[in-house]
């Protein structure tokens, strides 16, 4: 494995003083990875990133990006410490056009260098180009969340870590996003998610941690763990039956 671009120890954090979601996860990134985060509802996935982004507190533990220790960094640091996070829900703005919504995105870059990476996003996301003009609220699911990404990766960061990329997406966009995800990878950007659609996510990621009751109970290769029965146990509650060939059915 390559050098580790974050690093979260012990990560103890939820919304209420004493009253946790996160219970003492650990996580690791290498560089240029997609790392998935898996998880039955309630295990605390969602707020577990968000902790690492900075938008529910942390009670104790740590978190290092490329070396750094941003355990007490605001959120609103964070994209100028390199970590670019896309929420699920409210992650663009609706009522301004595309262009509008990655001129605002690239509001930290220097003023010559944002027209710049507006087109290199539009040169990556082609979809995106076509529409320039139209509010994003008039965008499709799938090229809404291309737009977020591309919003995302416009300053260039270390670690591009987005919350249930595929939620609320018909199938047909669902593909349409792992892909692009695959792409972005490819292009040098480390990549951690948490994902709901289990089987899709395990396809394009490297490695898969799986977070029961906010604590991480279980890692491995990614494309290995759809058929691990100790997967099926921890996201299912019971372990899973076996087909006389041998496998998980």
């Amino acid at each position: 494995m390559s050098e580790p671009v974050l690093i979260v120890r012990d990560l103890v954090a939820g919304y209420e003083p004493g009253v946790p979601i996160v219970r003492g996860a650990s996580i690791t990134v290498a560089e240029k990875e997609i790392v998935v985060v898996l998880g039955p509802n309630g295990a605390g996935k969602s707020s577990f990133i968000k902790a690492i982004a900075g938008l529910v507190p942390i009670e104790s533990g740590k978190v290092e990006l490329s070396g750094n220790d941003i355990t007490s960094a605001p959120a609103h640091n964070m994209v100028r410490l390199g970590l670019a996070f896309v929420p699920q829900t409210e992650n663009v703005f609706p009522l301004m056009s595309v262009d509008d919504n990655l001129r605002v995105a690239g509001g930290i870059l220097k003023a010559k260098e944002v027209p710049v990476r507006i087109e290199e996003m539009y040169a990556t996301f082609p979809d995106l180009a076509r529409h320039r003009r139209i509010a994003a609220g008039n965008l499709s699911g799938g090229q809404r969340q291309m737009l977020a990404v591309a919003r995302a990766l416009i300053v260039r960061p270390k670690l591009l870590v987005l919350d249930e990329p595929s939620a609320g997406l018909s199938p047909k966009f669902v593909s349409m996003v792992f892909e692009m995800l695959t792409d972005i990878r490819k292009s040098g950007v480390t990549i951690l998610l948490v994902e709901q659609n289990a089987k899709a996510a395990l396809s394009i990621g490297n490695r898969a941690y799986v977070l029961v009751e906010g604590k991480d109970r279980h890692e491995g290769v990614a494309s290995e763990l759809w058929n691990d029965p100790v997967v099926a146990e921890l996201y299912l509650g019971q372990r899973p039956t076996v087909s006389k060939a041998g496998g998980a059915a």
